[in-house]
């Protein structure tokens, strides 16, 4: 299907050497030697393979979306989702501080010595702009996430020499823009290769950065930059029968044919943007984590195993919140009013539902039949004749009354795969740089028309109508619908960790979430210090210095 770019054996060998020998001593026969690597521009290439390595797996980015109130992370053994959703959070719970620097001291040891293999000037140049690039957004994510943090620049042969004074948040993501911005001229221009830092890549996740920093003038550049290449959200603009399987008549009502065909071409453009089978030509997939199935060397896109419920072999191991599911627009894009907690869990009648429950679902936006399985939903694709209902309680059912469909590949090659989908995963796409375009640009100057064509871009992609301008007319109803609208596009995506707290309303959406019951799910608090992570432990004992940054934090 694909080369998959994440071969870390060989380099990590390597970049973990660099033990002084005499010269009578042979080189190992386990292990790679410095002075015996970077001799060919295959060396190289692997060694920047390794560093692409931190996109494997990126289909856990999901878990970041249970530490948040668009879903509930059910087992704790799997991720940090659960400890984080409740507030028990601690030092001894590390989201990631100790994995991310490996690959600071893989990007660092790849940077100071890829000069020695012998390369063209131009190839040089992409290799290490790419480096630099995945070295700040591992910065970024380490500063967004834990605050201060040691920046180290440069590789190191013993660990004490890592045990520095941290840097100030603002500083760290100042040298990560500094950085994607030195680099972004030396990347290659293509808009298709997802699976590697290109130009588009770069300017994307400086818009990404610049928005969660505020940074509005900046984030509409970089933004405009990446539409500028050529990005385009994917559309289907022809249906087949296997498009028109499921029967949502019980839920839609068509004026015409015409409107039935506008939401399931919809349907389809939405939920197949993240299939195998339109991977090669999507261009709006702009960087993304590569996957295979059946690799001997690493497993693929777990979340066939992790979204889906139990009658279809799935965990439900994240699962979509009532307050996600009431974010949904309604048909003609109003805000949903949903009915009182008490009166659904009536409506629902014990596994019954009776018709004001399926009337809570009619006429909603396109994104929530593609995205969400609710008691009721149709999807004959993954299963012929499938009709969704809860299993509560217990045995990989979900724990909320909801299941996730966005991104499952419903296709027999990625539903029968356990752990092992071929479909890649989304890293940034370019849905997301017209929304950053459109927050951006609305903080700076409120609204305008080019703000009104970029989500007009978003929602009619999927068969939803355009922006209503004349109610949604000043920057304050704007921001809100942005928001919304950022919400619902990103679901399941891993974006809303960080928008809960640069928006600064985790707490108020921090709540205890319960089942369509009213049952308790999960009883959540919040407290401000969660704003930021702390240190692990580990990383303390390792560093004193991260002490005192500790204490400022709260923890």
């Amino acid at each position: 299907m694909k080369k998959i770019f994440y071969i870390t054996f060989v380099f990590a060998v390597i970049a973990m050497g660099g033990c002084k020998k005499s010269d009578l001593d042979y080189v190992p026969q386990d292990q790679l030697s410095s002075n015996s690597f970077w001799k060919t521009e295959k060396d190289a290439t692997l060694a920047l393979n390794a560093c692409y390595g931190y996109f494997s797996n990126a289909y856990t980015n999901a878990y970041d979306d249970g530490s948040t109130d668009n879903a509930y992370a059910q087992y704790p053994w799997e991720s940090n989702a659960t400890p984080i959703a409740a507030g028990n959070i601690n030092a001894t719970i590390d989201q990631g501080y100790g994995s991310r620097y490996v690959y600071i001291r893989r990007y660092n040891y790849f940077l100071d010595n890829v000069a020695k293999a012998p390369l063209s000037a131009a190839v040089m140049k992409r290799f290490v702009a790419e480096a630099k690039v995945l070295r700040a957004i591992t910065y970024y994510d380490l500063a967004r996430i834990f605050g201060p943090v040691p920046l180290l620049k440069t590789a190191y042969a013993e660990a004490s020499e890592t045990a520095v004074t941290p840097t100030p948040e603002a500083d760290v993501i100042n040298f990560a823009i500094s950085e994607i911005q030195s680099a972004v001229a030396d990347l290659n221009p293509a808009i298709v290769q997802s699976g590697r830092i290109t130009s588009g890549a770069a300017w994307a996740f400086l818009a990404r950065i610049q928005l969660q920093y505020q940074k509005y003038g900046n984030a509409v550049i970089s933004a405009e930059k990446v539409k500028s290449l050529g990005y385009q959200l994917f559309r289907k603009n022809t249906l087949t029968a296997d498009d028109l399987t499921d029967d949502f008549s019980n839920y839609l009502t068509f004026a015409n044919a015409a409107e039935r065909d506008k939401f399931y071409k919809g349907l389809a453009s939405y939920e197949q943007q993240f299939w195998a089978a339109n991977e090669l030509d999507n261009k709006e997939l702009i960087l993304a984590s590569q996957n295979i199935s059946n690799s001997s060397y690493d497993y693929g896109n777990g979340l066939r195993t992790l979204f889906p419920s139990s009658d279809l072999g799935g965990w439900s191991s994240i699962t979509p919140t009532q307050d996600l599911v009431n974010a949904y627009w309604t048909r003609n894009g109003d805000v949903f009013t949903p009915p009182a907690a008490n009166v659904r869990a009536t409506n629902y009648n014990s596994g019954k539902p009776n018709a004001a429950y399926i009337d809570e679902f009619k006429n909603r936006d396109t994104r929530l039949y593609a995205s969400i399985l609710f008691p009721g939903t149709p999807w004959g694709r993954i299963n012929a004749g499938y009709s969704f209902a809860w299993g509560k309680g217990g045995g990989n059912n979900s724990a909320t009354g909801y299941n996730f469909k966005k991104l499952v590949d419903p296709s027999p090659e990625s539903s029968q795969n356990e752990w092992d989908g071929a479909q890649d995963f989304p890293i940034i796409r370019y849905a997301e740089v017209l929304l950053a375009f459109a927050e951006a640009k609305n903080e700076l100057i409120g609204p305008d028309a080019t703000i009104y064509a970029a989500l007009d871009d978003i929602r009619t992609r999927s068969g939803m109508p355009a922006v209503n301008q004349t109610a949604i007319n000043t920057k304050e109803k704007l921001r809100d619908f942005i928001r919304n609208e950022r919400r619902i596009e990103l679901a399941g995506e891993g974006q809303r960790y960080s928008d809960i707290r640069r928006w600064n309303i985790a707490k108020d959406v921090m709540k205890t979430t319960y089942d369509i019951t009213n049952s308790i799910v999960q009883t959540r608090v919040w407290d401000n210090k969660f704003m930021l992570m702390p240190y692990p432990q580990t990383a303390i004992d390792r560093n004193a210095n991260l002490k005192t940054a500790q204490s400022t934090k709260g923890y």
